[in-house]
């Protein structure tokens, strides 16, 4: 079944259209309608159709116009053009728009039908050619580079598949490589530089980054790259073949020489990548090459080792290169114990203790700064308390982190640099103390309304621990809290209400004093009468006298 829309500014032509015509006949079973080209446009956006039926003649965006643009989007959509004899030989003109009709206006029923019965039939074709063998080859390489990509990380995570399975997969996807291949594995990762920008500026950071490399490797090697789940991007690289000499091809020494010279080859490249990078890009890579090994018994290895060597080391602003062919020293870890002292995290951001918060985030940047071996797992640390201590504050105001600072602001991938991370996490403190100041602002007004409401309700009754009790406060707080927002003690707020109903019940009933006195909570009315006379100068019968 399809889906029409219907475009004309004249709206009781459509709406005639949609009543009048036998729409299920044609396999439609939907109708929208558009009064305007604007109109017809967003719904194209939020609805998926079929057909479109079209006015020429429309304010603001005539039919032309808007068949242009829904063309550069959907291609392929059919679009029928409504005309009136006035403009017929312009109407002509469509078909340069990939107008598959134009009917005159008024419309005649019987040319609808038979152009719609044209048009549905079309488009069912379409749909069966799509299913047909050529339209899968198209969708296969469409796809293909996420198809090596995947095909990879699983090789990376340790998806082992038999020799002929893989070599299959490898002829399939047209990579120059066999499962039995000698083969070395470059590991990259994007420094601070680039990591500071969006994630959509970030994936063509890396593209650029792809590109570079893929030029460099190519000259001299087979290349097949992918983005790990780490956000690296790993290479893997095979020589290619050249010609030598028969005679002695065979020899164990040509074979070695052959070898280093591979070694040296890509170690030259690795640094060239990494010089362009910094040249090109401005901004810095690190690089790690691994020792060599088979495609498919050792690439889990080769890739663990290298991962393992690059956590344990972080880039300066324009990182490094490291080959894991030759030796490098082992890296001495030390525990960051700042992260720990008491008053712990949570406790700064429990009480408030803001500027605190950030002494200690320069402490931990400084700590972390002035260690002999920096790691990425440190900078992993760091982030993880951070962000576990602003949870936990977001939860105990009963609410998400990501409704008080935003989803943007949590981050989804590590931070590259102690500087990076630190000023993250001042941000993230700035914007939770402004919530929680606001939230807490609020929540100490509703306390207020509470008090005063149960003050209004309960005169007769009235102490300073049953307002507690009401509000769930401790009654020194209740007492600091009033004071603070009102400018009065709450005492003097109780005597304030109760004067001004005891002036009303003098004016307005017949209560004698003594009943008056009972129903604001006074055990004796002498003191009602005491506490009255001290606020407005007479006894409570001689203000109703007067």
């Amino acid at each position: 079944m399809h889906q029409i829309l219907l475009v004309d500014d004249e709206s009781y032509v459509i709406d005639d259209l949609e009543i009048s015509f036998p729409w299920d006949q044609y396999r439609i079973e939907h109708i929208h309608k558009a009064y305007s080209g604007m109109q017809a446009l967003s719904i194209l956006e939020e609805q998926t159709v079929d057909i479109v039926i079209t006015d020429i003649s429309m304010p603001v965006m005539n039919g032309l116009e808007l068949i242009r643009q829904i063309k550069a989007v959907k291609p392929n959509l059919p679009c029928i053009l409504l005309t009136g004899y006035a403009e017929f030989e312009y109407a002509k003109e469509a078909t340069k728009y990939g107008v598959v009709e134009y009917l005159l206006k008024p419309l005649d029923v019987e040319k609808l039908a038979s152009c719609l019965e044209k048009t549905v039939l079309s488009i069912e074709e379409q749909i069966r050619r799509a299913l047909s063998y050529e339209q899968a080859m198209n969708s296969f390489r469409e796809h293909l580079p996420s198809l090596k990509d995947k095909l990879l990380n699983h090789l990376l995570q340790g998806n082992r598949c038999t020799v002929e399975v893989l070599n299959d997969k490898l002829g399939r996807y047209h990579l120059p490589f066999h499962a039995e291949d000698e083969v070395q594995l470059v590991l990259v990762r994007l420094e601070e530089q680039f990591t500071r920008h969006t994630t959509s500026n970030l994936q063509l950071f890396e593209y650029a980054v792809t590109n570079i490399a893929c030029e460099l490797f190519n000259t001299a090697f087979h290349t097949w790259h992918c983005r790990d789940h780490y956000d690296y991007l790993v290479f893997i690289l095979k020589p290619v073949e050249a010609g030598v000499d028969e005679s002695n091809a065979s020899t164990e020494r040509n074979h070695s020489e052959q070898s280093v010279k591979q070694i040296q080859d890509l170690i030259h490249l690795s640094l060239q990548l990494h010089h362009n990078v910094n040249e090109y890009l401005k901004g810095g890579i690190s690089v790690i090459l691994s020792y060599k090994g088979t495609l498919q018994c050792d690439i889990r290895d080769m890739y663990e080792q290298a991962i393992s060597a690059l956590k344990k080391q972080v880039g300066n602003g324009t990182g490094y290169f490291l080959s894991l062919e030759e030796s490098y020293r082992s890296v001495s870890i030390r525990s960051l114990h700042i992260l720990y002292e008491p008053p712990t995290f949570n406790h700064l951001l429990e009480t408030g203790q803001w500027e605190m918060f950030k002494e200690r985030l320069n402490r931990i940047k400084a700590g972390y700064s002035a260690l002999p071996e920096q790691t990425e797992e440190q900078l992993d640390e760091i982030q993880i308390v951070l962000l576990s201590a602003y949870h936990y504050i977001a939860h105990k105001n009963h609410t998400l982190l990501s409704d008080l600072v935003g989803n943007e602001a949590i981050p989804r991938v590590p931070y590259r640099s102690v500087s990076q991370l630190t000023d993250w996490a001042e941000n993230m403190l700035d914007r939770l103390r402004v919530k929680l100041e606001e939230q807490s602002f609020d929540e100490q007004h509703d306390v207020i309304h509470q008090i005063k409401s149960f003050v209004s309700a309960n005169l007769h009754s009235l102490s300073l621990q049953s307002i507690a009790d009401h509000v769930s406060l401790h009654p020194v707080y209740v007492s600091k809290l009033f004071k603070q927002f009102q400018g009065i003690s709450l005492s003097e707020y109780i005597l304030s209400v109760k004067m001004d109903l005891a002036l009303y019940l003098l004016n307005h009933s017949q209560d004698k004093v003594y009943e008056i006195s009972d129903k604001l909570g006074y055990a004796n009315s002498q003191y009602f009468i005491k506490v009255f006379r001290d606020k407005f100068g007479m006894t409570p019968q001689e203000y109703r006298e007067q």
